[in-house]
C-alpha cells in the first residue's frame, strides 16, 4: 500500500488478520508529508504490489484503489472511486484492517522495539492539579534504583535502563521518555518500558505539560487494544504522571509513567521527584541547542580540576599532545573522567574552534550504527527518505571522541580506519567520498591488547589509535581533587536547576574523601547531586552524605562474615572467568549464562581485572 502526502504514517493503525494485533513493524520510523511519500509493506498474499494509496489534497486525505486484484474496502464496503477519509474510517487491505486517525501520532523508540502513542481518548483524560504532597513520603526506592544503575560502568547514556529504573522506583506499570519538540521538529520517543511495549499518553496531559513545564497528574490512562480485528482506543482507570526534564532553562524531554492503581502518584513530593528525574535524565540532552532566552550556563572551569599531583601530570601530558594531529587513546576506569579529558585536549588544541562530537560505542544499535557514524543517502535502506550527515562529518574540523572503543562493531572498525587514514568518508548508499578533517580521541576501560589477541578489535585500528596513550588515574588515587570537584558540581547543579547555592559541610566533604569511589568521578557527581536533591538546608550535612553513601550498591557478599565474603567472591570470579572463556569473549552470552545483566558483567570485569577470555 503506497501513501502519499499526509501528516504522519502513524495515522494508520494496522491489524494483521484478526489475531496479531497492532503491527508497529509495518509503520517504520517515517513521517509523511514529503513529496516522495513512503510505502507500507504488508506480508499478505491478498495484497497487491501497489494496492492502494492515501494522498493529501488541501485539508482532505483521499483514499484510492490502485487497480488491486482483491480491491480496497472502506467501512465495510468495496471502494469503487476515490473517497475522502474521516477520522475513525476503517480501511481494509487484504486481511489487514486499518483505522484512520489523522490526529493520532505513533513514535517508535530509538531502538525500534516499542512505541509511544499520543492520542485523544474517547473521553478525554483529565489533567489534574497537583495536590498537597505528603512530606513523610520517601523516595529511597527511586533514588536507590537510579543510583545502582548510574554507579555501573555503562549506566550513563543508556535511556532504556534509566526509564526502567525510574518506572520501577515510582512503582509504575509502564513508562516512557520523549524528546521535547525543539525548533519546529516533531516530538520523538527515546525509550519505553517494559521493553517492546506501547505506551499511550493522553493529549491533554501532554499538551499541558509542554505548555506549563511542570509535573502534571492524569486521572485515568489510555490504552490501545484490538477487539475482533479492530484497533480501539479506550479510557481506563488508574493514574498517570508526566514530569518535565529541563536543562539550561529549557524543556528538553518528558518522562511519563502510569499505574493501574488510582491515585498512585498523588502522595509523591513532586518537587523532590522532579529534581531526581532531572538529575538522572538531563545529562542525556547535553548536545541539544541552548535555551531560547538568556540564562546562566553551567560554569565551565578555567582549567580542569587537578589539585592532586597525579592529575596534574595527566593535564601536562594532555596539553603536550593537544596541538598534534595524531590520535590519542585515553585509558581509565569507568567514570574516571575520560570524556572530560578529551574535551580538555580539544579545548587546548588548535581545533578548539571546531566541533567536539562524542560517541559511546557501546550504545550503538547494530541496525543503525553505520548510518549514525557515517551517514546515509536517500534510498540506502527502507525509510531513508532524506540524506543524513553522520557523526564523522559533524566533527569535520574538530574532534571525534569514541568512548568505549572496544565495543565498536567490526564492520565499522574497517570503515573507521579507512576514514582516518584517507581523510574522507563514504555515506551509506553513496558513491562519492566526502572530505573530512577529523582528529580521533578514543577512550577505553578495558585492555585493548587482549581484545586484539581475541579478534574482537582490529590490530591495525588499535595500532593507529594508540599512537599516544594517556592513563587517567582513578579517583581513589587523587583524593585531593574531591573537595574542588564537589564545589564545581554544586555550582553546576544550581546553575542548571535554578536552586539556591549550597555548600557541603567540612564533615561531609571528609566523608566523601574517605570513600573508595569504585565508580570514580561519575559516582561522586551522582552522590553530590542526590544529596543536593534531598537536602533541605543551605549546607549539606554529614548525615545526608552518610545516607547516600550507605545506599550505594556494594553487593550481597559484604553482608556476610569476611571469610565467607571472600569465598563467595572467589567462587563468583571463577564462574565468571569460566563463562567468558566458554563463550569465547561474548559478553552477551556470558551474562546470559551467569544470569546477570551485561552492566553487572562489566562491573565484574573491572573489579576482578578479567578480560573477555577469563584471565
Amino acid at each position: 500500500m503506497e501513501t502519499g502526502e499526509a501528516p504522519r504514517l502513524s495515522s494508520l493503525l494496522v491489524t494483521h488478520g484478526h489475531h496479531f494485533g497492532v503491527r508497529y513493524s509495518l509503520l517504520e520510523r517515517t513521517t509523511l508529508g514529503r513529496s516522495s511519500g513512503c510505502t507500507i509493506q504488508l506480508l499478505d498474499e491478498k495484497v497487491s504490489r501497489l494496492h492502494s494509496s492515501i494522498t493529501r489534497e488541501g485539508e482532505h486525505f483521499i483514499l484510492r484503489d490502485e487497480g488491486s486484484s482483491n480491491g480496497t474496502g472502506l467501512n465495510g464496503r468495496l471502494l469503487l472511486e476515490p473517497a475522502i477519509l474521516q477520522p475513525g474510517d476503517e480501511v481494509a487491505v487484504g486481511n489487514n484492517l486499518m483505522l484512520f486517525d489523522a490526529n493520532l501520532e505513533i513514535f517508535l523508540d530509538l531502538e525500534g522495539a516499542g512505541a509511544v502513542i499520543a492520542a485523544m481518548p474517547p473521553e478525554a483524560a483529565a489533567a489534574s492539579d497537583l495536590p498537597k504532597t505528603s512530606e513523610t513520603f520517601r523516595v529511597e526506592a527511586l533514588l536507590a534504583g537510579i543510583s545502582e544503575l548510574l554507579a555501573g560502568p555503562r549506566g550513563v547514556g543508556r535511556p532504556a535502563a534509566l526509564v526502567e529504573a525510574a518506572g520501577v522506583g515510582l512503582l509504575g506499570d509502564r513508562a516512557a521518555l520523549l524528546l521535547a519538540p525543539l525548533g519546529g521538529e516533531p516530538m520523538k520517543a527515546v525509550a519505553t518500558w517494559p521493553h517492546r511495549s506501547r505506551v499511550c499518553i493522553a493529549r491533554p496531559l501532554l499538551k499541558r505539560l509542554i505548555e506549563e513545564r511542570r509535573a502534571v497528574l492524569g486521572d485515568g490512562t489510555v490504552q490501545l487494544s484490538v477487539q475482533q480485528g479492530r484497533s480501539l482506543l479506550e479510557s481506563h482507570g488508574g493514574s498517570a504522571l508526566g514530569l518535565p526534564v529541563t536543562r539550561g532553562g529549557r524543556l528538553r524531554g518528558i518522562f511519563y509513567v502510569e499505574s493501574s492503581r488510582p491515585d498512585a502518584f498523588r502522595q509523591l513530593p513532586m518537587e523532590l521527584v522532579c529534581h531526581t528525574i532531572n538529575v538522572a535524565f538531563a545529562p542525556l540532552f547535553v548536545g541539544l541547542p541552548g535555551p531560547l532566552r538568556p540564562s546562566s550556563p553551567p560554569p565551565e572551569p578555567e582549567r580542569p580540576v587537578a589539585d592532586s599531583a597525579a592529575m596534574q601530570m595527566v593535564i601536562e601530558q594532555a596539553a603536550s599532545v593537544a596541538d598534534l594531529a595524531t590520535p590519542v587513546l585515553l585509558r581509565g576506569e569507568p567514570g574516571s573522567g575520560k570524556d572530560f579529558l578529551a574535551r580538555t585536549i580539544h579545548r587546548l588544541g588548535s581545533r578548539s574552534r571546531g566541533p567536539f562530537v562524542g560517541l559511546h560505542c557501546g550504545s550503538l544499535s547494530r541496525n543503525v550504527a553505520e548510518s549514525i557514524v557515517f551517514g546515509h543517502m536517500p534510498g540506502a535502506f527502507p525509510g531513508a527518505d532524506a540524506p543524513r550527515v553522520g557523526l564523522v562529518e559533524q566533527a569535520d574540523g574538530g574532534t571525534l571522541f569514541l568512548d568505549d572503543l572496544g565495543e565498536l562493531p567490526p564492520p565499522l572498525q574497517v570503515r573507521l580506519l579507512r576514514c582516518v587514514q584517507e581523510g574522507r568518508v563514504y555515506r551509506l548508499g553513496g558513491t562519492r567520498p566526502v572530505r573530512c578533517d577529523v582528529r580521533i580521541i578514543a577512550g577505553t576501560s578495558r585492555d585493548l591488547a587482549n581484545l586484539v589477541r581475541g579478534g574482537v578489535l582490529r590490530a591495525d585500528l588499535y595500532e593507529h589509535i594508540a599512537q599516544t596513550v594517556v592513563d587517567v588515574p582513578p579517583l581513589r588515587d587523587r583524593l585531593a581533587d574531591i573537595g574542588p570537584l564537589v564545589r564545581y558540581f554544586v555550582r553546576s547543579f544550581n546553575a542548571e536547576h535554578g536552586t539556591t547555592i549550597r555548600q557541603f559541610a567540612p564533615e561531609a566533604v571528609g566523608q566523601l574523601e574517605a570513600h573508595d569511589w569504585p565508580g570514580n568521578v561519575r559516582e561522586l557527581r551522582d552522590v553530590v547531586h542526590r544529596a543536593l536533591v534531598r537536602s533541605r538546608e543551605d549546607d549539606v550535612a554529614a548525615i545526608t552524605v552518610e545516607q547516600e553513601l550507605a545506599a550505594l550498591p556494594r553487593g550481597q557478599a559484604e553482608d556476610h562474615a569476611p571469610e565467607l565474603a571472600d569465598q563467595i567472591r572467589r567462587i563468583d570470579r571463577e564462574f565468571t572467568a569460566r563463562a567468558l572463556a566458554r563463550c569465547r569473549g561474548s559478553r552477551t552470552r556470558a551474562a546470559r549464562m551467569l544470569d546477570i545483566s551485561v552492566p553487572e558483567l562489566d562491573r565484574r570485569l573491572v573489579a576482578w581485572k578479567l578480560d573477555l577470555f577469563g584471565e
